[in-house]
């Protein structure tokens, strides 16, 4: 046999990769999840199993992207698939295309038909959600009263923004009548919203299958929803369900719990700012106050203790002393000498002293003296002073 004749392994396996894809078109498979495993790629490798047989499958990130929810062991499933072989290894394998829940199929139809004609319309343009807003005084919530996921809800809100106020619209949230409800709570939180009474509303139940989650996929509650006039979080379901109702939200959270603390986020990021602004106002307080102090020290440098200017002041005072009692004796000295000296001058002129030396005054009657021999007429009495003693006469 020549090499022509012969196929190479990987030949052969290709071919028969070829030949499968030409003879089975993309089918319906059900069967039961076994070995699931996720890659860090994002795809998902797995067996679908029944009582008698097992195949391997391969599920790519962008279609499981795409499911409602993550598949997980021991699911019942539908996948639509295409039959293949793993030439590397030449195993027989599914690729699956499509996966709903066992039994759910014509609800997936519908969830799907009714997104795409609601994306169709807009009214998932991502354009009309709302910010969070930056303060948020009170909560709407619209739950169970009886399920467990109020509690979540409540408790994480407590405890991470206490001051929180919250208002519950009580409804059914599975079941027949759930969608009624649902849209009466919505009417209440709606006339609370355009009163300012809340400023926000979370939506919020635990998780479950694609029928206990399609209230949540009623078209009118869905509209009802994309035309509140308040900041809407959606928390419906666990982390691999979705609902309608999340598309329209303002923000999917995973789970109740993640509804409440994305909610209460806001109050931490406020908190926080309010925080910064405080240590800003602290620090820039602290600057100027060792800026001052700074400014003091230099100014006290420059400035003599009180009691060394008083001390100084009192000795310069007492050296003032010193000199004026000093200065006033000599002063005293001086001037006394000076009046004797003057006294003295004046007592040598003194009429009495010039008739001590025997001399004699003429004065009239009225004791003025007679300096000129007309001022006394002949018989005109007179009086003579000596400086012991008078006597009086008349002039011939």
């Amino acid at each position: 046999m020549s090499d022509q004749e012969f196929l190479s392994v990987s030949g052969l396996n290709r071919l028969v990769s070829q030949s499968l894809a030409m003879q089975f078109p993309a089918l319906w498979v059900r069967g039961e999840i076994g070995q699931l495993t996720l890659a860090a790629s994002g795809h998902a490798y797995l067996t679908l199993k029944d009582v008698h047989a097992s195949v391997r499958a391969v599920m790519f990130r962008r279609e499981l992207a795409a499911l409602g929810f993550m598949p997980k062991e021991g699911d019942q499933v539908e996948v639509q698939a295409s039959v293949g072989l793993y030439e590397p290894r030449g195993e027989f394998q599914l690729r699956i295309l499509a996966m709903r829940q066992a039994g759910q199929g014509g609800l997936y139809e519908r969830f799907l038909q009714l997104k795409a004609r609601l994306e169709a319309e807009g009214l998932f343009d991502p354009a009309k959600r709302m910010d969070r807003p930056q303060a948020i005084a009170r909560v709407g919530l619209v739950t169970s009263l009886a399920g467990a996921a109020l509690r979540d809800f409540l408790v994480t809100l407590r405890r991470q923004a206490p001051r929180l106020q919250v208002n519950v619209y009580a409804s059914l949230v599975q079941g027949q009548e759930a969608p009624s409800t649902l849209l009466k709570a919505l009417a209440e939180a709606r006339e609370d919203a355009q009163r300012g009474r809340i400023q926000a509303l979370a939506m919020v139940r635990g998780g479950g299958s694609l029928e206990d989650l399609w209230a949540f996929n009623d078209e009118a509650l869905v509209r009802a929803v994309a035309a509140l006039p308040v900041y809407v979080v959606s928390g419906v379901g666990h982390e691999t369900d979705t609902t309608l109702v999340d598309f329209v939200a303002d923000h999917r959270a995973a789970t109740p719990t993640a509804a409440a603390e994305w909610l209460a986020q806001g109050e931490l990021e406020l908190l926080q700012a309010v925080d910064i602004q405080i240590r800003n106002w602290r620090q820039r307080m602290q600057g100027r106050l060792q800026t001052l102090q700074q400014t003091v020290d230099v100014a006290a440098r420059g400035l003599r203790n009180p009691r060394e200017v008083a001390r100084l002041r009192e000795q310069q005072l007492l050296q003032l002393a010193r000199a004026w009692r000093a200065q006033s004796g000599r002063l005293r000295d001086r001037f006394g000498a000076r009046l004797e000296a003057t006294l003295g001058r004046f007592s040598g002129l003194h009429p009495l002293s010039v008739l001590s030396r025997g001399y004699a005054m003429v004065v009239d009657e009225s004791g003025r003296p007679i300096v000129s021999a007309a001022q006394s007429p002949p018989g005109a009495e007179v009086g003579l002073l000596w400086s012991d003693g008078r006597r009086t006469g008349r002039l011939d």
